[in-house]
């Protein structure tokens, strides 16, 4: 995450009517924001949820949760509105010393621009807000965030409406609770799933290794192609479990020092439908279903297990299938010898636009130099060894 300070030329925004619900409608919306924090909710994390009940109940022009983490920094997490452009960035400068006092106070503060304050000079974001409000974020019995409002003209914050605004702070607290524990439950299931996968390469030194060349490979590739941090983390974790399904095909077809026979093959070529019927059931791992179904896929609609073709095919899947088909040339296989490295770029370029993505083969080329040297230590150890020998 990027530190941001304060940007130029944002637009203003137009007077919104001021006015607010009344006390039992503020009850009722709480309800609402509680209800909606189910964990493993798709489409978003719970903070959003916090976030969007915000804006519903007190139709501010911006809403943001600034939570902080081990390191003592504050990081947008969930942002709304004229706010929306800091999700994701840290808090700088003298509002971080602030912020740190301000949640030492445990008290809902209000601040309007005219008054000159240290607060509205911290902590009124976008160009036109005039006013604003913060409340405490307390989480496991400590404070760890504060919830953010902007506006172009003051609100009318009664009794009641300050009391609501420190009940969604509170309800913040819970769901930033709830999103580390969605985190770390995600964590647990990938590194079980991640362990059987290196648990069944490590029975064959042929294949030892196998899945996190791939993963490395085609992070590489994703950031030559100019993908985001998002879907690099996809294309990484679906890459470590791209051949889980191969848990369900028999040993003897894994290990056979021949070709495969058809009925062999047929066996075998079902392992990416097996692997998305192991993941798809965890809601959180979903985003690896495509690159794991379709990283046999060709360019040309020759592959499996759908015929996709072009860009039909996840992008993810067309960057999995270059990093695996290059591993599995240049590493030693039951019934062949390892292919020397040029010979698989031969191979590559050979097959760009009839088996590959001719731009994804293009981006390998230009990673594979410098992903080749921080991988050469995690080659199996017999390759190593013969290579040298």
């Amino acid at each position: 995450m990027a530190t941001k300070t304060r940007a130029t030329n944002r637009p203003t925004v137009a007077h919104a009517a001021e006015t607010l619900p009344g006390a039992l409608a503020l009850l009722n919306g709480l309800d609402q924001v509680a209800r909606s924090l189910v964990p493993f909710e798709a489409g978003g994390t719970s903070l959003a949820q916090v976030v969007e009940g915000a804006r519903r109940l007190l139709n501010p022009d911006g809403v943001a949760i600034l939570i902080r983490d081990k390191d003592g920094e504050y990081t947008f997490m969930a942002a709304e509105g004229v706010l929306a452009e800091w999700r994701q960035f840290v808090l700088a400068g003298s509002g971080v010393e602030l912020l740190d006092e301000f949640l030492k106070r445990d008290t809902v503060t209000l601040f309007q621009r005219k008054q000159r304050t240290a607060w509205a000079r911290e902590f009124l974001f976008a160009a036109g807000m005039n006013w604003g409000a913060l409340a405490p974020i307390r989480g496991q019995g400590e404070m760890i965030g504060a919830l953010l409002v902007n506006h172009s003209a003051a609100l009318p914050f009664h009794a009641e409406h300050v009391a609501a605004f420190r009940g969604l702070a509170t309800l913040a607290g819970v769901a930033a609770r709830e999103d580390s524990h969605r985190a770390h439950l995600e964590e647990l299931f990938m590194s079980v799933i991640v362990s059987l996968t290196m648990a069944l390469e490590a029975k064959d030194s042929a294949t030892e290794g196998h899945s996190v060349r791939v993963a490395a490979y085609s992070e590489a590739i994703g950031k030559e192609l100019g993908l985001g941090a998002k879907a690099l983390d996809v294309i990484h974790r679906a890459c470590l479990v791209h051949d889980i399904g191969k848990i369900a095909v028999d040993e003897n077809i894994l290990s056979k020092r021949d070709r495969l026979n058809t009925m062999e093959r047929e066996k075998m070529d079902m392992h990416p439908l097996i692997g998305e019927s192991i993941l798809s059931p965890i809601e959180m791992l979903r985003p690896l279903l495509p690159g794991v179904r379709s990283h046999h896929e060709h360019y040309d609609g020759s592959g499996y297990p759908d015929g996709l073709a072009g860009d039909a095919i996840p992008i993810e899947a067309r960057i999995m299938a270059v990093a695996d088909a290059f591993d599995a040339m240049t590493s030693n296989r039951p019934y062949r010898q390892a292919l020397p490295e040029e010979e698989a770029l031969v191979e590559l370029r050979r097959n760009a636009g009839t088996h590959f993505d001719p731009k994804v083969v293009a981006a390998f080329e230009q990673i594979y130099p410098a992903v080749k040297r921080t991988l050469e230590h995690m080659r199996p150890r017999a390759e190593r060894v013969s290579e040298r020998g």
